[in-house]
């Protein structure tokens, strides 16, 4: 069986399904080179269908995500707003609409927003008077681009998605197994809880739409000056330089409008908007505390809300998906909780990664059969790779006066470089799927000296003074570097842990200098044999068994994707060199 399934949204991204198996999966943003790009994901579609060695006409099925879409956030192409625009959309439609009771139509406050281009460039004017349509007329959409009969198109139910995106990603097997998704919004719902039983069946339990956890923290992102929708990791990076004693009086702001009972959410008081409610109580209060008290707040919910279930349902193996499983620091206090045995974060599981799910959901529709015919997803490297000849075409125009290039280089030569302070981009093997690098498409170094941090800042990442890098760490030092009494596996840097004294001495540079945490990729061999055998030399070359890990991209611009565009970033920052599968390329 055959199936292809996108996300159209931000960040759209498509996945195929062959056969029991998600074989590729990409976003439409790495080959745009438009940040968190929510265009139809024409070129992810056509890498997909590439990967499988299939014409979209062999295709058995097609799955569009979410049932709902709205359509004047699409219309305005809501991936590139700026927070100039998120504040108009404060001030000119929510503030008027629920403070002076006026209605509005939101596509004229946005009329300058409005991308009548996109694809397909002839539906968007003619839809405008029918917005609700746009529901329906996504998969008709997919089917027309597809040139395959619109009944082999099915939406997939939005928070079901999410649920079998962390189960399928996850070891879990013939056992229950709790599942959680928490996000912005989708098909009506922000929250639900579900059980995946022995033999994989999946039972909704609680759903709702008043869990608005997602929603405050991303207009609290907009409040601290950042942009929404994409910059919430910056304040959860933030909170832990706030202080209890200081944040207090904003936590209590945020305590007084949601909270948890049992496994319901309810309110206090309920704000007005998400936006001036906040505003207005919590001037005068310094932004890291701020974010300390909301991202405190977010966790004691959470922590409630999953403790309560667990107690309820009798389940203590949990999984995680939505936008607010992206939290990793919530995941780690939830990971801490004595009732959590074990939990699992999927690599991205924010809405792009129900291009994937999508497909599995649809997969089990289709045949009835469930896990035993579904394999996991066992990896998320699903992205494209690159042969020896495009590397060999970009190469050979270097000029060799500026670099040393070595041809077929070996790990002990990567090794050596990395010993030597030097900073390096890999870009080699399948592309990662996801926001966030695990090491195919990184940025490496030796992570024992903090001024590595401003080093890497200075030549290409341009981050937040309070933003840390990540390590990845090899399997048999993590629980050397990190506090993981469960000896929980967290492969996709899902998961906050505390470092131990040993760990933040081997890793300084990669873990927060507030709070000396970090959040790994833990590797194994069978996950990625390339880098690990990198780190087995680093190793034996410093007794150290973590190296510095970022993504690989200039500031604002996506994750690379081919050898000519990591090659543009080599030429136009700082780093000192650059791994592709067959070449090592060093600046003189």
């Amino acid at each position: 069986m055959r199936i292809l399934s996108i996300y159209w949204g931000i960040c759209s991204s498509a996945s195929i399904y062959v056969n029991g198996k998600v074989i590729a999966a990409t976003h439409e943003e790495r080959y745009t080179r438009i940040k968190n790009d929510d265009s139809f994901p024409i070129n992810a579609i056509e890498y997909c269908l590439r990967e499988a060695g299939i014409t979209s006409q062999e295709l058995d099925y097609a799955a569009v995500a979410s049932e709902m879409q709205d359509f004047h956030h699409q219309l305005t192409r809501a991936s590139k707003w700026s927070i100039d625009d998120y504040l108009k959309e404060q001030r000119e439609y929510w503030k008027p609409l629920l403070y002076e009771n006026k209605k509005l139509e939101f596509t004229e406050v946005f009329d300058y927003l409005k991308d009548y281009e996109q694809y397909p460039s002839e539906y968007w004017k003619n839809s405008e008077s029918t917005p609700e349509n746009f529901y329906e007329d996504r998969a008709s959409i997919l089917a027309e681009y597809l040139g395959i009969n619109r009944n082999k198109v099915k939406r997939i139910e939005h928070h079901k998605a999410h649920a079998y995106y962390s189960y399928y990603a996850s070891s879990f097997r013939n056992e229950k197994v709790l599942s959680f998704t928490v996000d912005g919004h989708g098909d009506g719902l922000n929250a639900t809880i579900g059980i995946f039983d022995e033999k994989g069946h999946y039972t909704r339990v609680f759903e709702t739409n008043q869990c608005y956890i997602a929603r405050i923290y991303r207009y609290m992102t907009l409040l601290l000056g950042m942009k929404p929708n994409e910059h919430e990791f910056k304040v959860m990076g933030l909170a832990p330089y706030g202080k209890a004693k200081y944040g207090q009086e904003a936590y209590e702001v945020f305590a007084n409008t949601l909270y948890v009972d049992g496994i319901e959410f309810k309110w206090k008081e309920k704000p007005t908007d998400s936006y001036y409610y906040f505003k207005e109580k919590l001037e005068g209060i310094r932004f890291d505390n701020v974010a300390w008290g909301l991202q405190t707040w977010v966790e004691n919910l959470l922590k409630d809300w999953v403790r309560n279930s667990i107690n309820k349902f009798g389940i203590k193996k949990v999984i995680l998906s939505g936008g607010v499983a992206m939290n990793i620091k919530a995941m780690g206090e939830i990971a801490k909780l004595p009732e959590v045995e074990d939990i699992f974060v999927g690599g991205s599981a924010s809405d792009e990664s129900l291009a994937i799910s999508a497909g599995i959901c649809l997969a089990e529709e289709i045949t009835s059969s469930w896990t035993n015919n579904i394999y996991p997803i066992d990896n998320l490297y699903l992205g494209a790779q690159a042969s020896i000849e495009a590397e060999t075409e970009v190469v050979s125009n270097l000029d060799e006066s500026l670099y040393t290039i070595i041809k077929n280089p070996m790990a002990k030569n990567v090794a050596e470089v990395l010993t030597n302070g030097k900073v390096l981009a890999r870009c080699a093997g399948r592309m990662e799927f996801g926001q966030r690098a695990l090491g195919n498409r990184s940025i490496i170094a030796d992570p024992k000296d903090l001024r590595v941090k401003e080093t890497i800042n200075k030549m290409i990442k341009n981050r937040d003074f309070w933003m840390p890098f990540a390590p990845i760490i090899m399997d048999k030092y993590t629980n050397i570097y990190l506090k993981n009494p469960k000896e929980l596996f967290s492969p996709y840097m899902t998961i906050g842990f505390d470092t131990t004294e040993d760990g933040y001495e081997a890793m300084t540079a990669a873990a927060h200098p507030a709070d000396k945490s970090a959040r790994p990729e833990m590797l194994t061999k069978e996950l990625n044999e390339e880098v690990y055998s990198i780190m087995e030399e680093f190793e034996a070359m410093t007794g150290r068994g973590a190296i510095l890990n970022t993504s690989f991209n200039l500031h604002g611009f996506p994750i690379v994707n081919t050898p000519k565009e990591a090659i543009y970033v080599l030429e136009n920052s700082g780093l000192d060199g650059l791994i592709l599968n067959y070449y090592l390329i060093m600046k003189k």
